[in-house]
């Protein structure tokens, strides 16, 4: 954003947001509100989208049982959650706008970026998050009835955070810093260059 804009001063906000979101596997029985759900969907929408073409469709799931079964195929859900957002790639939409999934990386990062708008939107509302990425996509396409030109390529679990103990497990990987990822004008510089 250029200086001065409406913007300006949430640039930190943003970044501690972003910096204080972490995933939440435990998660109380408390429902998660329709205005709730419906901001992070809105979220996901506002994601990048190649060629503005909008190929993914979300489905918000918070019936108990169907939660349950999904997680019967879904090794990655660790618990059961009170909400579940699934982001799926219309198919038709795709063919329709001529996107070639199988070789077209865009579907993915697309998938990614309406996933991390969703998780700091969850953050936001005081919610929690956990991504699902280990599941069986027919698996899933079956235990919600989900016509077959859907394909599932993400969940995330949602609700109210369980009242837990953080602690590092033994041998975690210490955290690691921006400057240590980045590098400046070649690989291998981890520090800005004065200009000239």
């Amino acid at each position: 954003m250029k200086s001065g804009s409406a913007w300006e001063g949430d640039a930190d906000a943003v970044l501690r947001l972003m910096k204080s979101r972490r995933v939440c596997r435990s998660f109380t029985d408390e429902t998660v509100s329709d205005e709730d759900l419906s901001k992070i969907t809105e979220a996901a929408r506002w994601a990048t989208s190649a060629g503005n073409r909008h190929i993914h469709k979300f489905l918000v799931v918070r019936d108990k049982d169907a939660i349950r079964q999904v997680r019967s195929v879904a090794p990655g859900m660790l618990g059961v959650p009170p909400a579940l957002i699934l982001i799926l790639t219309d198919e038709c939409e795709a063919q329709r706008q001529s996107v070639q999934l199988s070789v077209d990386p865009a579907n993915l990062m697309d998938v990614g970026t309406s996933a991390m708008n969703m998780m700091n939107m969850v953050h936001a509302l005081g919610l929690g998050s956990c991504p699902v990425t280990s599941f069986s996509q027919s698996g899933v396409v079956v235990m919600l009835d989900l016509p077959k030109h859907l394909r599932p390529e993400w969940i995330l679990m949602i609700g109210h955070p369980a009242p837990t103990m953080r602690q590092m497990r033994t041998g975690a990987p210490k955290p690691i810093s921006a400057h240590e990822l980045t590098y400046w004008e070649s690989v291998g510089d981890h520090e800005p260059k004065k200009a000239e």
